[in-house]
């Protein structure tokens, strides 16, 4: 793991993804097993921070470490959002 990707996990961002993570956790792996989108679980708590492809792909690597490797990145799906749509990741387990 880089050091600049333990330092982002510091910001509010990187905070807030880890509190929601923790918060939904029975949901976002429930939707990782389903092969809908775990970011779609937490979005709504960490709406404000969503947008930039710095914050974006933090919080998508920040639910990848969080799986662990027991589930394989297979694609992205999109939904419908307030202000456009929005994607991410979804998984398939592998054990």
């Amino acid at each position: 793991m880089s050091f600049a990707f333990d330092q982002k996990k510091n910001t509010p961002a990187g905070m807030a993804t880890t509190r929601a993570l923790q918060s939904n956790a029975a949901a976002v792996l429930a939707a990782a097993r389903a092969g809908e989108s775990p970011v779609r679980v937490i979005a709504p708590d960490i709406e404000h921070h969503l947008g930039s492809q710095q914050v974006n792909a933090l919080v998508g690597r920040m639910i990848r470490e969080w799986l662990g490797p027991n589930f394989r990145l297979m694609g992205r799906k999109k939904w419908p959002r307030e202000r456009g749509t929005e994607s991410g990741a979804i998984y398939r387990q592998v054990a």
